[in-house]
């Protein structure tokens, strides 16, 4: 709705009825300013704009009892209606003050009294609570036991911290075609890269045609020539045809009884027509061994006592148990009254370029994990050298296998000994110990008489070995060492 007002003159009268409306107006002033005055709101009348020409004008609006007053900053601001308020009462008179609360009881101390059961805490005299004493710990222990060391408390098998098997330590060694590596038993060779073919012609009419497979071929005017890239020591070879094992070169593969074998890994004993044995290659403190890793299985020709191991007429799985005449290849009718394995190196019945181990060599292996030094014993070697099966259990619990770490394969291949007066010979049993003989012999007693010699035993329920003065009459098996 449009609000329209009528302008009229603002008298003498007006003026005094609004300075009579509020106790605090005391004086009232005429002017004769036209721009004073008071405007009626009539119907179909507009507000007027609020601008120099009404400053200072009032309307009043009578349908709500509002008034307007255009101000000097040219707007219109109300007054009247909801925005006339009465003078502010009087302020009250002051309540009068609150009755002081009553005392409270005093409270009652606490005390705290050590008794059998804990500490019994009291407020004065109810007893509150009472803190008891906790159970008694069980004391624990520790043992060693076979598969580590077993922790109890209070007689309970709390749990086993089992030994960890020792890891395989590699051997980087660079040689002239790449890198050779060594962990445990596996040897591999990173072969250097052949570098790119490229045509050229060098002095006497030779030009580069091919390079690879460690070979460099020339073509030149009096035909090809190839030269190797690869060297064993001073020597050339081509690793697609031999390889470098010690300083020597050896061809990759070799007929041996009519099969094919690789000598990265087995060597061919040439007698009774052809045997291949698998051999390892061992490096520990600047010494290197090259054992076989399976028990010797000739039996040809032989001047002592020889069976099969595992007692028929098939030696190939576990080889032959000779006594000690037969495997130092000495005759049973020799003397004993001075030691006949004076060389370093003895070959006895071991095939050309092998020999028996000697103590030397045989105290290296058993002290090859650097924590023995006990003359020729070992407590841990011979749990690692044993085979991973064929070992009889010694108990339910006690399982007589070994873990083969160095990659020997020691099997149970068991012993014989002479019956005295016959001709039969008594074969212990296989399954449970192992003899080997070594290349010194021993006296039997203060008389200057060789009688016995040393063998190295294994046995199903020890992780240790043994070295021990032997009769020369029993069986034992022969493992051998490359003549290096």
């Amino acid at each position: 709705m449009k609000i329209f007002v009528r302008s009229i003159g603002l008298s003498t009268a007006v003026v005094a009825f609004f300075a009579g409306c509020g106790d605090d107006i005391t004086k009232v002033y005429e002017t004769n300013s036209s721009t004073v005055g008071m405007d009626l709101v009539a119907e179909d009348d507009e507000l007027p704009k609020c601008d120099a020409d009404h400053q200072g004008k009032l309307i009043f609006v009578a349908d709500s009892s509002m008034a307007y007053y255009c101000s000097a900053d040219k707007k219109w601001l109300p007054f009247g209606g909801d925005n006339w308020k009465g003078p502010e009462g009087e302020q009250g008179e002051k309540g009068d003050p609150g009755d002081k609360g009553d005392k409270g009881d005093k409270g009652q101390s606490c005390t705290a009294k050590k008794i059998k059961e804990g500490i019994q805490i009291s407020c004065g005299s109810t007893v509150i609570d009472t803190l008891r004493n906790g159970d008694d710990g069980k004391g624990c222990s520790a043992k060693t036991i076979k598969a580590g060391i077993e922790v109890s408390c209070g007689g309970t098998v709390i749990d086993t911290l089992e030994r960890g098997k020792v890891g395989e330590s590699c051997k980087l060694e660079s040689i002239d075609n790449g890198v050779q590596i060594t962990c445990g038993t596996d040897i591999d060779t990173l072969f250097n890269g052949a570098p790119g073919i490229s045509t050229v012609v060098v002095e006497g009419g030779c030009t580069l045609v091919s390079d690879e497979n460690g070979a460099v071929t020339f073509a030149c005017e009096g035909g090809d020539v190839v030269l190797n890239k690869a060297l064993c020591g001073s020597t050339a070879y081509d690793p697609a045809e031999s390889f470098c094992l010690l300083g020597k070169v050896v061809a990759l593969n070799a007929d041996c009884a009519g099969e094919m074998i690789d000598l990265r890994k087995q060597f061919c004993d040439p007698r009774e027509g052809g045997h291949a044995y698998d051999y390892v290659v061992l490096e520990f403190g600047g010494v290197t061994q090259v054992w076989m890793a399976e028990n010797l299985a000739y039996g040809a020709d032989l001047e002592g006592e020889s069976i099969c191991s595992n007692g028929t007429e098939n030696c190939n799985e576990t080889g032959r148990l000779y006594d000690w005449w037969a495997a130092a290849n000495v005759a049973t009718s020799a003397s004993n009254t001075s030691p006949k394995m004076t060389h370093s190196y003895y070959q006895g019945i071991c095939p050309d370029g092998w020999h028996m181990p000697n103590e030397t060599e045989l105290y290296n292996l058993l002290n090859y994990d650097g924590k023995n030094a006990n003359g020729m014993t070992s407590m841990t070697m011979g749990k690692a050298l044993k085979s991973t099966t064929g070992w009889a259990d010694m108990a339910p619990d006690m399982d007589g296998n070994g873990e083969d770490l160095l990659g020997l394969n020691i099997v149970p291949s068991g012993s014989f000994s002479p019956v005295e007066g016959d001709a039969e010979i008594n074969v212990i049993q296989s399954s449970e110990l192992a003899l080997f003989w070594i290349a010194a012999e021993a006296k039997a007693d203060s008389s200057n008489v060789y009688t016995k010699a040393y063998t190295l035993v294994f046995t199903n329920y020890a992780d240790n070995t043994m070295y021990n003065p032997s009769p020369k009459g029993i069986g034992a098996s022969v493992r051998c060492l490359m003549d290096l």
